[in-house]
């Protein structure tokens, strides 16, 4: 009993300390009005201060003033000082008695700091019931429509924040009042606070932040202790302590800022009022019935009779009555609450003072209740300056109900949670020991296997017992390292912390890239994996990543058995009709039993415990007469038959998108967004949502998107076009994985000249190897964030651009390649010639003219040029040979008859010099060369062939590489070939007989994408 009576003084003492220093410890004196005026001009607005215009204001009763704009309210006989905030009811009777309905006119000037113009702002709070507010004489805000009877003025009370910027040092409040709606206490009832507009912006984002705070913690608690209630119905303080809650909400909702009536502005001014009225009743009722139902020994029946009668008058009042009757009622209202407040304490009180457990927590509670009620009281008659006094109290006596209501509702409970705990400690601690055991031992592991594999990256140094041992000691740190990922898997599945994401699946599509990854990780010598699933098997309802898992884990199991030559995977529909069956068929090599290990069974049993998560059964068929390894397992088959289409739950622009993919297959493609004329990007992936995104993220990128949810719809979208800027991929797609269709686009792309971005939702080292090795640049883990694929997508881009620039160089240098001797020798030629011929003299400088024009041309650095201008380069440049070595150059020319083609500039002409400089110039009676363009059923072929001396055996191989020391002419043009049309030069050469380089241009239609 000691120690409870000590709880209640430190508690009482500890709320009423806080309360006093919360509203009276501060700061320096607040400056009031005086004589309706207030002195403001020493005051710092910089300080965020918020000053509260209370004090003397000049009211004038009976008259509704409004000024105009500029001009100063004049002084008026009837004029008086009033008490702002607070009533005016005995103010505006015109015959001394007291009344709250009238209307009059408030008037307050302000003087404002000098040389300091700045933005100010006002926030009011409740004027009743109807006011207009005027600043220097402008009208600012209004509330309602201020008259001069009841039925010209419209009342309505709500808080609202003004801004202005006064002209000069001060200004000039007036407000227009008018009350016909609440009879009880009419006027400013509370502070108008002014401050600049910063500092009240602030703090009423800081009183909405309260109320909302609350208001959140009212509604969480309400909805918590609601259920509690449906749980365990017996227990009818639950209910009303959830009533309390809702009826705190309401309360908090209608009062301060008044956010339910700002949420919904149709709620009148009638129902405001009553709700008002409402929510402060319940609040107190709802009090009443948690003590009584916690307590009742001490409950008085007559009493809670009598309660229960006054509660359901003041509810029959409220309803029925008129707003300005029932208002009139606030002091016996008040009353009532009072005694309803008094009897709930009586009851916490003396209830918790017996010797039951948790009592103590509802002595603090009764004790915050006293509290409450005494600050209420305190703030009523204007005792504590401070409205925004927040709730301590309030708040402690929630916590500490809570804290006693849970208490006693776990207590019958603590015992079996004892003997609970007891007995999932052991299996606990295992659980933890093997997690805990597996992340010390990653670490040190992945730093062998790292090391023994640069040991073999380095294996110039090394015997091959040596490598052998090493390649051991890497594929057994690999095993161990898979063995740990098992155990915690196993671990989390046992911890039933696992959660599948289940949706409609492509069985074949998800066998597909399984198999790729299994493919790299295995020896591909011994065992060959295959697909046998047949197209049009229905999608199954999984969790992907962990159908994915369950495939790993059994084909390791059947590797690990001992499997030889091929493994089969077959998915196909079950015969109920209803499930899938996925069965995956070896055969061991050897004619031993297949025996599996520890590691082997670890295996099964995380595909069985994920199997059966998804509902569905795993079953091992192991055959040691036939050496025959069978696993299959069933998986429930999914409603939806397009898996790659899930609209549930989207928004309704991307389920159109999502329902459009559903089209026939035969349009195509399935879109394509932006400029027609900007670069180009195609997407490939079954997820439409996906698609969008993407879409939307490289179009910002200033790339025009072609979409594309099928493999073999991809390659044919990408080989439709040859000026795609960037191909992004889902790895598992219907028709054609992405790892074949991205080494499609590197049989004709090299990584700069067409960056490739994978999609995967496996980020393993093994499936991020096996793409690169496919040819990505880059990846992208599902589901996608925006920023990383920007990121990505927007590094490849520059990187391209940059190599696209060094192309643009290497031209140049490529045209700066005309040797000075070429040139001292053509005009030596024309110098000898303007003696002997001068009619050949002019036509050899026009061909020496169009020659450097077709050379330093600045279309030579577009992609394509019509074949008419090469050709006119190539005329020029063998006019010109020709005229310096006579007879030793001999040209035969074969041409179609239509040639309106184009062809990458300046790939002719180098080969033909080639052709000239290091084939027939080597001889000395010079020899013949043959030029000819071929019509071909999808383009033209050009061949330049010379009978000269022809290439050494390797040096032709060198001159497409690079490597010769002819120059980079004929290694600039395959170049070029390569990245445009996806093959270069051809070059069939024998020394001493001659040399024939071709190379092919196919017809691109107009208007091909």
């Amino acid at each position: 009993m000691k120690a409870k009576l000590w709880t209640i003084a430190i508690v009482f003492v500890a709320l009423l300390g806080a309360r006093l220093i919360w509203i009276y410890v501060d700061e320096s004196p607040k400056p009031q009005a005086q004589a309706g005026v207030m002195d403001l001009s020493r005051w710092n607005p910089d300080n965020g201060d918020v000053v509260s215009l209370r004090g003397e204001w000049t009211f004038i009763p009976g008259k509704l003033i409004e000024p105009k704009p500029g001009e100063a309210l004049r002084e008026d006989e009837e004029a008086e000082y009033l008490k702002v905030p607070g009533s005016w009811d005995r103010a505006v009777a015109p015959d001394g008695t007291t009344t709250a309905y009238g209307y009059g006119t408030y008037k307050l000037k302000i003087l404002l700091p000098p040389e300091i113009k700045r933005e100010y702002a006002l926030r009011l709070q409740t004027i009743r019931t109807s006011h207009k507010l005027f600043v220097d004489g402008k009208l600012a805000g209004q509330k309602g429509e201020p008259g001069t009877d009841r039925d010209s003025a419209k009342p309505r009370v709500m808080p609202y924040t003004v801004k202005f910027t006064p002209e000069g040092n001060g200004v000039e409040l007036v407000v227009a009042v008018a009350n016909f709606g609440y009879g009880h206490y009419g006027g400013i009832f509370e502070d108008i606070r002014f401050g600049s507009s910063e500092a009240i912006e602030r703090s009423t984002q800081l009183r909405l932040l309260g109320n909302n705070l609350m208001m959140g913690f009212y509604l969480i608690s309400g909805i918590y202790f609601l259920f509690l209630f449906l749980f365990r119905r017996r227990n009818k303080e639950l209910l009303y302590f959830s009533l309390f809650f809702w009826m705190s909400l309401v309360f908090w909702s209608t009062h301060g800022e008044r956010l339910l009536f700002w949420l919904c502005p149709s709620i009148g001014y009638v129902w405001q009022t009553r709700l008002q009225l409402f929510s402060s009743f319940g609040v107190f009722f709802s009090l009443f019935l948690v003590a009584r139902s916690m307590f009742p020994d001490y409950d008085r029946r007559w009493v809670s009779r009598l309660i229960s009668a006054i509660s359901a008058i003041t509810a029959c009042i409220a309803i029925t009555s008129d707003v300005t009757f029932f208002s009139k009622l606030e002091i016996p209202f008040m009353g009532a609450e009072l005694v309803i407040f008094v009897y709930s304490f009586y009851v916490l009180f003396f209830g918790s003072l017996r010797n039951e457990s948790g009592t103590t927590y509802s002595l603090i509670a009764a004790v915050c209740i006293l509290m409450e009620g005494l600050v209420q009281g305190w703030h009523y008659l204007g005792y504590a300056p401070n409205a925004a006094i927040p709730p301590f109290e309030r708040i402690v006596f929630i916590f500490a109900m809570a804290l006693f209501i849970a208490k006693r509702f776990f207590s019958n409970m603590e015992q079996v949670e004892i003997l609970s705990k007891r007995l999932l400690l052991a299996d606990r601690l295992k659980n933890e020991f093997l997690a805990n055991t597996s992340h010390e031992i990653r670490m040190p592991l992945h730093g062998m296997i790292n090391l023994a594999q640069l040991m073999i990256d380095d294996g110039a140094q090394w015997e091959p017992r040596q490598q052998e041992r090493l390649g051991l000691m890497v594929a057994t740190g690999r095993r161990l390292a898979y063995l740990l990922n098992d155990i915690l898997d196993l671990s989390k599945l046992n911890e039933g912390v696992v959660v599948l994401q289940p949706r409609a699946v492509d069985t074949r599509i998800t066998i597909n890239g399984v198999l790729e990854v299994m493919r790299y990780m295995t020896d591909s010598g011994k065992v060959n994996f295959e697909n046998r699933t047949e197209p049009g098997v229905p999608p199954v309802l999984a969790d992907e990543q962990r159908l994915m898992q369950i495939l790993f884990q059994l084909l390791h199991y059947a590797v690990k058995s001992g499997a030889d030559g091929v493994i089969a995977v077959q998915a196909e529909p079950a015969g109920d009709g209803e499930r899938a069956r996925i069965a995956i068929v070896a055969f061991c090599g050897d004619d031993t039993a297949v025996e599996a290990g520890s590691e082997s069974e670890l295996s099964l049993e995380i595909s069985r415990k994920l199997i059966e998560m998804h509902g569905g059964e795993l079953l091992v068929n192991e055959a040691s007469f036939s050496r025959r390894i069978g696993l299959s397992f069933t998986l429930p088959l999914s409603a939806d038959e397009s898996p790659q289409i899930l609209t549930g739950g989207l928004d309704s622009g991307i389920a159109e998108t999502a329902a459009s993919l559903s089209l026939s297959q035969t349009e195509a493609p399935v879109w394509r967004s932006g400029s027609p004329d900007a670069p180009r990007a195609l997407i490939v992936d079954e997820d439409p949502v996906s698609l969008r995104i993407m879409a939307n993220i490289l179009e910002q990128e200033g790339l025009s998107v072609t979409a594309e949810t099928d493999g073999l719809r991809g390659l044919k979208a990408w080989e439709s076009g040859s000026d795609w800027e960037l191909v992004v991929l889902d790895i598992m797609l219907p028709s054609m994985s992405g790892y074949d269709l991205c080494r499609h686009i590197r049989s004709k792309h090299s990584f700069y000249d067409l960056p490739v971005i994978f999609l995967t939702s496996r980020n393993q080292p093994a499936d991020l190897l096996v793409g690169f090795n496919a040819g990505a640049n880059d990846y992208v883990t599902e589901p996608i964030d925006a920023s990383e694929f920007r990121a990505r997508a927007r590094t490849l881009l520059r990187m391209k651009q940059s190599i696209r620039d060094r192309l643009h160089m290497e031209m140049a240098l490529f045209q700066a390649q005309i040797k000075p001797h070429f040139l001292f020798n053509t005009l030596n030629t024309i110098a000898s010639l303007s003696e002997t011929d001068p009619d050949r003299t002019r036509e050899l400088l026009n061909d020496f003219a169009s020659y450097l024009r077709g050379s330093f041309d600045l279309r030579n650095l577009d992609k394509l040029v019509p074949f008419s201008k090469e050709w006119t380069l190539v005329q020029s440049y063998l006019q010109i040979e020709q005229a310096r070595f006579g007879n030793r150059i001999r040209v035969s020319i074969e041409l179609p008859d239509y040639r309106e083609f184009k062809l990458p500039p300046l790939s002719i002409q180098p080969i033909v010099e080639n052709a000239l400089r290091h084939g027939i110039l080597q001889r000395f009676d010079g020899g013949q060369l043959f030029i000819g363009v071929d019509k071909e059923a999808d383009g033209y072929r050009i061949r330049v062939r010379d009978d000269g001396v022809g290439f050494p055996p390797g040096k032709a191989e060198a001159a497409l590489s690079g490597n010769s020391r002819a120059g980079i002419g004929l290694m600039n043009v395959h170049r070029r070939l390569i990245g445009a049309y996806g093959t270069g030069l051809t070059i069939l050469s024998e020394q001493g007989i001659g040399t024939e380089v071709s190379f092919r241009i196919p017809i691109v239609k107009e208007g091909t994408v």
